[in-house]
């Protein structure tokens, strides 16, 4: 069914993600409303990672939203607070503020409206093809490490104990050492949290599991008076509106925060590939180019909105995906709630208590822990599985930003090694079909006698011709006596696997 001439008229002034069909609105409606219902704990709970207050993840998440929908290619990809963009923004922008809680806010901000303008670069220079440079088993083992590293920092609002510095080991010593010092009640809170998200994630995952914990937090705090019992809670909280303006930050800061928005480029990665595999799943065609342009707008409102980094998150995305959501009205919708609960429900979460708090971003984190990817990596190519501790040890050991600069190494080093040294199969040739196959993968095809049949897996260029010459050779000498080219072997085999 065709749209109506007003639905098409829109739809050519907006983004393509916005693919309006008569039967589609309804459904993003909802999807709008379950949206909310995800976005608005987690731009709470992950501007604490961030380092920033709650009204910073309120004031950001409309402004991110709009963007992407606005100008994103695709359909259903939630922009919004990760725990990867606020793990990063804190690294880079804490060490430039020097204690400072306004200075800090503002080069957030700043950082932000930075990243808006390297991700809109990189998106006219097309330079999407990078993020196909980047390994999988490098990406798992730092996003591993960065979980482990934002659950520590959590872990002392857990306990009612102050958080540490440092790196992973460092802050993991702190928070030992200071375990005797544990107040009860903040420790019954955190542990609840934890036990109700995780309970119901498992038992009822249609239901939005951290909405639910933020109210019954909210609830209990302030019917047992919580704050005065030592538990800390987020505080006053006022009603906050977006107000557009530029952080009042100096060139100087601005060109400090330069790697760090490379950075922030670095794990947008994550965002792309799942615009990808929506888009392979939907049957319609993503252009990754514009997509950065799109992040860097969604960027750009939230720095003028004093709000931080924002990119494409896979679990608001797979709720609206779930809720049935099929454009990004969805988005658009979501932020129409988002601000409205800024304007009138801000001062509701004074009494939510900071251990809950840390339990929902404890959580969060849990999808980055893929023990299971690296079991995979250890099966396939235990080079993989080294790439992949190296950059999680390297995050440990050095901090977020430092291992990110090993990730983006790790990265181009596997990328270098894969050109200059391309795997070279000697083929077997099927006797039932025919068809070419590599050897060690098809013990059942036949090699041939008169000839040897190889086949470069990749690219054969001047960095590499020397090396794949010798394996062939080596080749050839390892077959025993000198190949003879025949009648059966001059044909090019056409087809292989």
């Amino acid at each position: 069914m065709h749209a109506p001439a007003s639905l098409r008229a829109l739809r050519n002034v907006l983004g393509p993600g916005l693919d309006l069909r008569r039967e589609w609105p309804a459904a993003d409606l909802v999807a709008g409303l379950v949206l909310w219902s995800v976005v608005v704990p987690q731009a709470v709970a992950y501007a604490q990672i961030a380092g920033l207050p709650p009204a910073a993840g309120l004031l950001a998440a409309p402004g991110a939203l709009i963007g992407y929908a606005l100008l994103g290619t695709s359909r259903s990809l939630v922009v919004g607070a990760t725990t990867a963009s606020a793990a990063v923004s804190a690294a880079a922008v804490a060490p430039l503020a020097d204690g400072n809680a306004g200075h800090y806010a503002a080069l957030s901000a700043a950082l932000a409206l930075v990243s808006a303008v390297v991700l809109t670069v990189a998106g006219v220079l097309r330079l999407g093809g990078v993020f196909d440079l980047v390994s999988k088993p490098v990406m798992t083992g730092f996003l591993f490490g960065l979980g482990l590293t934002i659950a520590v920092g959590q872990l002392p609002k857990l306990f009612g104990v102050p958080g540490g510095t440092g790196n992973f080991f460092e802050k993991l010593w702190d928070l030992v050492r200071d375990l005797g010092e544990a107040q009860g009640w903040t420790v019954a809170v955190g542990a609840g949290s934890l036990i109700l998200l995780v309970g119901l994630r498992r038992l009822r995952p249609a239901l939005p599991a951290t909405l639910i914990v933020l109210v019954l937090g909210i609830g209990i705090s302030a019917a047992l008076d919580l704050a005065s019992r030592g538990v800390a809670v987020v505080g006053n909280l006022p009603s906050v509106f977006p107000d557009p303006s530029l952080p009042d930050v100096g060139w100087q800061d601005a060109v400090d925060l330069i790697p760090a928005a490379f950075g922030i480029m670095l794990v947008s990665a994550e965002g792309i590939g799942v615009t990808r595999a929506l888009a392979a799943t939907g049957g319609y065609r993503v252009d990754t180019n514009r997509d950065l342009v799109a992040l860097g707008g969604s960027n750009l409102l939230a720095g003028l909105s004093q709000g931080f980094v924002q990119l494409g998150g896979s679990s608001q995305t797979a709720a609206v995906v779930r809720a049935g959501g099929k454009t990004q009205l969805a988005s658009l919708v979501g932020a129409v709630l988002v601000l409205l609960t800024g304007l009138f429900l801000a001062p509701f979460f004074e009494d939510l208590p900071e251990a809950t708090l840390g339990a929902v971003v404890i959580v969060a984190v849990f999808g980055f822990f893929r023990v299971d990817e690296l079991r995979r990596f250890e099966r396939i190519r235990r080079g993989a599985l080294v790439a992949a501790l190296v950059a999680l040890v390297g995050v440990l050991a050095l901090g977020v930003l430092p291992g990110l600069l090993v990730a983006a190494g790790l990265s181009l080093v596997v990328v270098v090694k894969r050109l200059s040294r391309p795997e070279v199969g000697l083929l077997a040739r099927d006797p039932a079909t025919g068809t070419w196959g590599r050897a060690d993968r098809h013990p059942a095809g036949e090699v041939p006698v008169e000839a040897v049949v190889v086949r470069v897996d990749g690219p054969l260029f001047y960095a590499n011709a020397s090396v794949v010459k010798e394996y062939i050779l080596e080749l050839v000498r390892t077959e025993g006596d000198r190949p003879r080219r025949s009648s059966s072997t001059r044909r090019t085999p056409t087809t292989s696997t």
